[in-house]
């Protein structure tokens, strides 16, 4: 059995409405066996006691002390030799826990227009559609079941995804995502590892990768800091390598993180694209 664990980074508004306006939004999946989640915790608890080690006694307790990884995109960006050391060693231990236990990756990233905000009802639940479609792809190459755990939002917002999942599953045809044995539940970040590692996923390191590459050209914010340009090079490759790929019936490879650049129109294989190299077509 397997767990999908969703979480977002940015908001809907338009991306110069504000000067902390962010540029896109990530909802990303991070596909867990469930065999594996006792030591999965273990590591990443122990992993927190040691960067966080006066706030705690006990070690289950670390799970209520969270690291965000907006926090750690905020250090990178202070410019602080410290600042930025601490968030690259949480960063550095995050990636290679997905590696170590086989942690795939897949999701969505919206771009945003210049004076448009996203739609956040069809955004959202798109998101949350097109990763179960690719998790229940993924669970029957391996004759396996599984479930989606997303951080919860509001009562109505989480209504209106777990809605749009239970009628695929439910509909008169027959279950589209026969492998999901249920459909998405919703949880609290800090009683969740599997959130909290995909918190510092999406804000930590897809969100600041993605602003440089799709919008460092046209708009010039927090969110677009040359200091992720670090973020590229240390964490582009391993991240690119954790995503679960597949062809569809017409042989076109579906899955991975996907970006929808309404800004200018860039395809998704230039996300994980190493510095230096030109970002184009």
């Amino acid at each position: 059995m397997y767990v999908c664990y969703i979480d977002e980074s940015g908001g809907f508004e338009a991306p110069n409405s504000d000067p902390r306006a962010t540029p896109l939004m990530v909802v990303s999946g991070l596909i867990v066996r469930a065999d594996m989640l006792d030591r999965l915790t273990a590591d990443f608890l122990e992993m927190k006691k040691r960067y966080r080690p006066t706030e705690g006694t006990d070690l289950l307790d670390y799970i209520l002390i969270e690291i965000k990884g907006a926090a750690l995109r905020s250090r990178i960006r202070s410019g602080g030799h410290r600042s930025q050391r601490y968030a690259l060693g949480v960063l550095d231990r995050v990636v290679s826990l997905v590696e170590k236990y086989d942690i795939r990756l897949v999701g969505r990233i919206w771009v945003k227009e210049v004076n448009k905000r996203l739609r956040p009802r069809e955004c959202y639940t798109l998101s949350i559609r097109n990763i179960a479609d690719h998790f229940n792809r993924f669970l029957k190459e391996r004759a396996e079941h599984g479930v989606i755990l997303c951080d919860g939002r509001k009562a109505y917002q989480n209504s209106q995804v777990s809605h749009s999942i239970f009628t695929l599953k439910h509909k008169r045809s027959g279950d589209a995502l026969p492998s999901l044995i249920e459909a998405p539940f919703f949880g609290q970040s800090h009683n969740h590892v599997g959130l909290q590692l995909a918190d510092i996923v999406a804000s930590g390191m897809l969100f600041p990768i993605a602003a440089r590459v799709y919008c460092a050209e046209d708009l010039r914010s927090i969110h677009t800091d040359s200091r992720f340009e670090i973020l590229r090079g240390r964490y582009s490759s391993r991240l690119h390598s954790r995503q679960y790929f597949y062809k569809n019936t017409k042989g076109r490879r579906r899955g991975g993180v996907v970006v929808s650049d309404k800004l200018n129109k860039k395809p998704s294989k230039l996300l994980f694209q190493p510095p230096g190299m030109p970002l184009h077509m």
